[in-house]
């Protein structure tokens, strides 16, 4: 095969081309005309998560929600958290603003984060956020997962899936410029790249210099996300998808001592920007660099390889100094006066390199009246990491009126280096029967390995089972009915060096999908989720813990997307979950709301456009979004936090090159927590951000 590469290429100049059309391109009148904006409803109906095939939402046997990056940008969601503030079941942001991880639950539990159908984030590794400008959308499967993608907790799978290069040559280049001084560039260029049309690119970057809500900490990033498409062959084709991101930021939340925040007295309340610990010290720089292989080939019309083989490595330094708000939670300060806290000071510097593959064989047959679309595959994952980390006490902090630069930093030592790999292998057969019955079957085997340090090597085995049938009832509903496995290595030795089990969920699931046309879906599902193997303290020995604990998760969820006449798009939402711990050896939290978890959830969000002159168009948008009132049970009682209720905007002006967008989130700029906890610390929300974009597309 021979390759015609032109010289020079649009893509590679397209930069530079955005800058110059922007300036210098003029379009005919009549051309502008025929080129009046459509509506732009985009609301996904199929989804390759819950199966790991190309499946309609409507034939899937669980709930699964697909957040779309026009959806994303439209609710302005500036990082992965932010994305499923309007999805059901799942607080976005369950630790508030948090730039250390992106910390949301589903259903009570955290789910696992993959990238393109692989392994995104082992545990609560120091890897750095995902860009949401190099996703095309996010896909929630809510619920156990283990029989496709192994080791995992209760909340299910959030999956990214990354932009990929388009034959169809497009592009866009955007400003941004809002709250705490964020300026940002951001571009997505795409096309074919030879005259045969058989090879396509696309670069993605981000270039941002912002100021994080706490006082003092910068929240800058560079990406560079480039990808190229090879079609070998009608029935071949070999995708690349590249990475390289820096960011520069801090830890956003302060710890706020209970005393000074939701239980403060008059004048005595801790602002949310206020930083406890050092602007000079207080850093999360990270650097990642990764690379991904996608290979699909079709030996026939009936059988299908799809494999995929991606290598991350991230270097992160993570320093941060917090209050003591630990050793006395009802009276922190350590001054008669009351405006000293006591401070800690903790770093860890880890290297991480993450290997994952996943390799799968999909043939469709036929027995009779039943088609079956079986899927087989294995899949892999090797996680390694060195660190150097350090703690210690610090100096103090007025904590009403800071002076910086007096503190000292630990001594730094290394960490015992963890190795951990699973390796599963896995069988799936969606059977149809008819136009109106989908059955899903299927099972896996894993075997995980954790290594730490000189520690003798853990090794777990389990078998995850999943099984669920839905039917299509007639007028777009179809009901269904579910059963699915989780579990999670521990990876870790008790106080007496015997090796912790995994954690095991299991989940039945009952619901129906009504889907009466192509631009309105509504889900409503009923789950009993029961996690056993939860790790408790040893009432024998302080410094031991014991897997007596188990929690309960059950509760309904309501998500509908609906396209109204006029050019009106809504979503909404509402969930409620009674989850609670049912057994453990710390007495108290028995039978009570599971900590940091909301019983009840709702949203609602709505578009509507208009026409404006020849060629364009106004969207607004407003959405509210409510988080119920959360608990908190320590050795010094129970603490409950309110709940809280926020509202988003949007205001749009578009016409067939441009766009104007504002984006307003927390619209009232209303001060809140989320959660506080008896520990004694409090995490702060998200204030008011306003966003202007202006986008030029091509």
């Amino acid at each position: 095969m021979t390759l015609s590469l032109p010289r020079p290429h649009p893509l590679a100049l397209g930069l530079i081309a955005a800058c110059a059309c922007g300036l210098a391109h003029a379009e005919d009148a009549a051309e502008r005309e025929a080129k009046r904006l459509d509506a732009v409803v985009v609301i996904a109906d199929r989804a390759t998560t819950a199966t790991k095939t190309d499946t309609r939402l409507i034939e899937t046997p669980q709930a699964i929600s697909v957040v779309t990056a026009e959806q994303a940008a439209d609710r302005g969601a500036q990082n992965l958290q932010e994305v499923l503030r309007y999805s059901a079941g799942a607080v976005a942001e369950a630790y508030g603003l948090d730039t250390r991880s992106d910390g949301s639950m589903v259903r009570g539990f955290y789910p696992v984060a993959f990238q393109d159908g692989m392994t995104r984030q082992v545990g609560t590794s120091l890897v750095p956020r995902p860009e949401v400008y190099t996703m095309e959308r996010v896909e929630l499967l809510r619920g156990p997962s283990s029989m496709l993608y192994g080791a995992g907790a209760s909340g299910g799978v959030l999956n990214l899936v990354s932009k990929r290069p388009q034959f169809q040559s497009a592009g866009e280049i955007g400003l941004s410029y809002g709250t705490n001084q964020r300026k940002q560039l951001q571009f997505d260029l795409t096309g074919a790249l030879n005259d045969a049309g058989t090879v396509a690119g696309r670069i993605v970057g981000v270039a941002r210099d912002a100021q994080l809500q706490v006082d003092g900490l910068p929240d800058d990033r560079l990406v560079l996300a480039p990808s190229i498409t090879w079609r070998l062959s009608d029935a071949t084709q070999l995708t690349f998808l590249g990475l390289w991101q820096k960011d520069e930021t801090g830890s956003s939340q302060q710890f706020l001592p209970v005393a000074a925040s939701i239980h403060a007295l008059k004048g005595r309340r801790i602002p949310s920007h206020r930083l406890l610990g050092e602007p000079d010290a207080d850093r999360l720089d990270s650097r990642q660099a990764s690379g991904a292989l996608l290979f699909e080939h079709a030996f026939s019309d009936s059988v299908k390889l799809n494999s995929a083989v991606r290598y991350a490595r991230s270097r992160t330094k993570f320093t941060e100094i917090y209050p003591d708000v630990y050793s006395n939670p009802a009276n922190p300060f350590i001054d008669t006066d009351g405006r000293l806290l006591a401070r800690s000071v903790y770093v860890n510097n880890p290297d991480i390199d993450t290997l994952t593959t996943d390799h799968n064989l999909q043939v469709d047959f036929a027995t009779g009246a039943l088609r079956h679309t079986v899927l087989a595959g294995v899949d892999y994952l090797r996680f390694r990491q060195t660190a150097m980390t350090g703690f210690d006490a610090t100096t103090p902090i007025d904590a009403f009126a800071p002076v910086y630069g007096d503190y000292t930093l630990p001594t730094l030592a290394p960490q015992a280096r963890q190795d951990q790999s699973q390796i599963g292998v896995y069988v799936q057969d969606q059977i149809r029967w008819g136009e109106r019955v989908t059955a899903v079957l299927g099972a896996r085997r894993d075997r995980a390995r954790t290594q730490v340090g000189d520690q003798p090597q853990i090794e777990d085995f389990a078998t995850s089972y999943r099984a669920g049938v839905i039917v299509d009832a007639g007028g777009g509903f179809s009901p269904y009915l579910s059963y699915s496995e989780s579990f999670l290595p521990i990876g870790s030795l008790d106080f007496f060096s015997q090796p912790f089990k995994p954690q095991q969920g299991r989940q039945y699931e009952v619901g129906v999908k009504w889907q009466p046309r192509e631009q309105t879906m509504v889900t409503l599902a009923l789950y009993d989720i029961r996690e056993k193997n939860r790790q408790t303290n040893d009432p024998e020995n302080v410094l031991n813990s014991v897997q007596t604990g188990e929690v309960s998760s059950k509760g309904v969820e309501l998500e509908a997307t609906h396209t109204l006449p006029n050019d009106f798009y809504v979503t909404a939402s509402y969930s409620y979950n009674d989850a609670k711990v049912t057994r453990s050896n710390f007495a108290p939290e028995v039978d009570r709301q599971l900590a940091d978890v909301p019983k009840d959830l709702a949203s609602v969000w709505g578009v509507k456009q208009f026409d404006w002159g020849d060629t364009g168009r106004i969207r607004l948008g407003l959405g509210a979004r409510h988080v119920g009132s959360t608990q908190s049970i320590g050795g010094n009682g129970s603490l409950r936090t309110p709940g809280y209720t926020l509202a988003d905007a949007l205001v749009s002006f578009d016409l067939p090159q441009w766009s104007f967008t504002v984006n307003v989130t927390n619209l009232a700029d209303k001060d809140y927590y989320a959660p506080c906890r008896a520990f004694g610390d409090c995490f702060t929300g998200s204030g008011r951000n306003v966003t202007g974009t202006v986008t030029y597309r091509f």
